[in-house]
């Protein structure tokens, strides 16, 4: 996200609370869901006990809470009374603290809870917040999340830190502990993404956090500039077609146009332009 984009989406959060245009931003709220197997590091309750908790005796406007959770329908209950247990005036921050995989989210069971799953989750939360739902994926490779939106809904977040390689429980702890010294809500977020990102880095300087908008996911995803051959060749061998230069470059042009099409339909519907 550029730097640009987040003080625009900055700006707005220090005006009204959306679902409203004459409802106030009344409380903050940090809601980490940990689902860690027994035996290895509980990086959110560590994360929680150790200073989370503090938050809301040092500010009344800010609540944090820790919910454990086992399986998917744990996952499923804890996300549904997180939406039901909303108050006009409330925006959130969900932080996840769990294993991560190229296809989900690894939960204590063992069972994975889909990308797609995840997203129709959380999606309704986003919408109740007026597209103010902010995501922490506290994992390895939480990135991959972000090849599964339906640009067909509404985003389900309006932005959300990822991880960009596998990670150690001692880096996500130190890592957060770092952030939400910083942290309270969305703006708080540059000071605290620079405290997370300096925290950790590798021999290269790289930090593997991420910070990044529904909308730049949505706009790179229909990207005209983005590497589409897996795409074009995919679709060639479905219609039966040999993978020639000139069929290659054909499909290429007409998946572009399908982009524009598309970006130009649904950009407006998925970030909430429509309404705000």
């Amino acid at each position: 996200m550029s730097k640009n984009a987040l003080y625009l989406m900055i700006s707005k959060l220090t005006r009204f609370y959306r679902t409203s245009s004459n409802t106030e931003i009344k409380r903050w709220g940090i809601i980490v869901i940990q689902s860690i197997p027994k035996g290895q590091l509980q990086t959110g309750k560590q994360l929680y006990e150790d200073l989370l908790r503090y938050k809301s005796i040092m500010d009344g406007n800010i609540f944090c809470e820790l919910i454990n959770v086992v399986d998917k329908n744990d996952f499923e209950v804890a996300l549904s009374q997180i939406l039901s247990k909303l108050e006009e005036g409330d925006i959130l921050t969900i932080h996840i603290e769990a294993h991560g995989s190229d296809d989900g989210i690894a939960l204590f069971s063992g069972e994975i809870v889909e990308w797609k799953d995840f997203y129709d989750l959380i999606r309704p939360i986003n919408i109740a917040l007026g597209h103010l739902l902010f995501i922490v994926m506290a994992m390895c490779s939480s990135i991959a999340m972000i090849s599964n939106i339906n640009i067909e809904e509404r985003a389900p977040y309006r932005a959300f830190i990822c991880t960009t390689r596998e990670m150690y429980p001692d880096e996500l702890y130190e890592g957060f502990l770092s952030f939400y010294e910083k942290f309270c809500n969305l703006l708080d977020v540059f000071g605290a993404m620079t405290a997370l990102q300096n925290e950790i880095r590798d021999e290269n300087g790289h930090s593997p956090f991420q910070l990044l908008s529904a909308e730049s996911v949505f706009d790179e995803t229909l990207s005209t500039k983005r590497n589409i051959d897996d795409i074009c060749i995919n679709q060639l061998n479905r219609m039966g077609e040999p993978i020639s230069i000139e069929n290659l470059e054909r499909m290429r042009c007409q998946v572009r146009e399908l982009f524009v099409d598309l970006h130009s339909k649904y950009s407006d519907y998925y970030n909430f332009r429509d309404l705000y």
